[in-house]
């Protein structure tokens, strides 16, 4: 019965429409359109933060023809009409204007200025006073806010592609809460490479299958026990000394590792530097699988590279590629290379024809072309265990 009242209301509303369409003329349209205007504020307020966003932020107006600028005015009409027709359609249900509410008023103004102003001189209920200082307030909120971040994205588009990869891997990070232990367990620990003489190149599977085994699985976990995050990481000591990068074990308050089917939930970290993104980790194991350690400063453009990973958590993932360059901004160095790697290959190890770990692959192309991912050189990890 409720459902064919329903279709009762819907039908004579289509009607009523009909009939108002009918006797539509030039003077009723825009009589109709004042009232709208006016009717619902919050519309226009909404419609207005578009606009501005896309002008500022995404230069719109700059870059596109005459064409393209009317398509997208004629779409937010077309907008701001369907919001219109809905919200008239709720009117007999909407006899109080929560919108103008104070509280939400005042929320509006934090979160969308532009439109908590509109509410706020369309019928809130302030004193004229306390209007006059939250439009001063806001506006200048709303105006500071535009030209902070305008700032930035300009500072952005401005530097070169590499300069932003370097800034994304050097940043800041989060700190690290894993138990630590005393960065003298580095002590005494020799890396080196495994050629002696005119060893011979290796196949991809050879090399699959060889050093597939020293390359571990990380989850993380916050202070809750809750899952946070995953990467790679790669043993280069028998004793369970393993390395990764800074960033995936950012906040982490507990880890487990994964090496074959066996899961150690005791991890403890031994060294971070966040400005290398670079992070060695200790888990109490012997005899363990492990990689050795190439040249990274011998590596030349067009060598053959291969990447294990476990992306998205698919174990033990095998991809191979060349690398592009060695790119190099201050201090800081970058293998490019287009061994293809995915989110959760992170900390995994870039290997050589020889099966040496040059690399630690750090960062992918998800926001840029194909085949642009980047390895922080080995020889940076010889550093820091040198270091005393």
């Amino acid at each position: 019965m409720a459902r064919l009242k329903k279709k009762t209301i819907f039908k004579r509303y289509l009607t009523v429409m009909k009939r108002s369409i009918k006797r539509l003329n030039r003077k009723s349209a825009g009589l109709w359109f004042k009232i709208n205007m006016k009717q619902h504020p919050f519309v226009l307020g909404f419609l207005f933060f578009v606009w501005i966003n896309v002008v500022l932020k995404g230069r719109m107006f700059a870059k596109t023809n005459t064409a393209g600028i009317l398509k997208f005015h004629s779409a937010i009409f077309i907008l701001w009409l369907t919001l219109v027709i809905i919200l008239n359609l709720l009117k007999d249900k909407q006899r109080v204007k929560w919108y103008l509410r104070k509280r939400f008023v005042f929320f509006i103004l934090l979160l969308l200025p532009p439109l908590g102003l509109i509410f706020l001189w369309s019928g809130a209920q302030f004193k004229r006073t306390t209007k006059i200082i939250f439009t001063v307030i806001f506006s200048l909120y709303f105006v500071g806010g535009q030209v902070y971040y305008n700032k930035k994205y300009e500072s952005l588009f401005k530097g070169s592609a590499f300069d932003n990869i370097v800034e994304i891997i050097t940043s800041p990070k989060k700190k690290i809460f894993l138990q630590t232990i005393d960065a003298g367990a580095l002590t005494g620990l020799k890396i080196g490479g495994i050629r002696q003489g005119k060893s011979a190149k290796l196949a991809i599977s050879e090399i699959a299958l060889r050093y597939s085994p020293a390359v571990v699985s990380i989850k993380v976990k916050d202070k809750d026990d809750k899952e946070i995050g995953q990467g790679t990481g790669f043993i280069i000591s028998g004793d369970g000394i393993i390395v990764t990068n800074f960033h995936v074990m950012e906040s982490a308050y507990q880890a487990e590792v994964k090496i074959g089917e066996k899961v150690f939930k005791e991890v403890y970290l031994i060294k971070g530097v966040p400005s290398l993104d670079i992070a060695i980790l200790k888990v109490n194991a012997k005899n363990l699988p492990f990689l050795s350690i190439g040249d990274s400063d011998a590596l030349v453009n067009g060598q053959f590279v291969i990447v294990l990973s476990n992306p998205a958590g698919f174990e033990r993932s095998v991809s191979n590629g060349i690398i592009s360059a060695i790119r190099a901004k201050g201090n800081m160095k970058l293998i490019q290379m287009t061994a293809p790697v995915s989110m959760g290959s992170s900390g995994g190890p870039v290997l050589n024809e020889y099966g040496e770990a040059i690399g630690i692959t750090t960062l992918a192309s998800f926001f840029m072309t194909q085949n642009l991912n980047f390895a922080v050189p080995i020889n940076y990890l010889q550093k820091i265990i040198n270091e005393k």
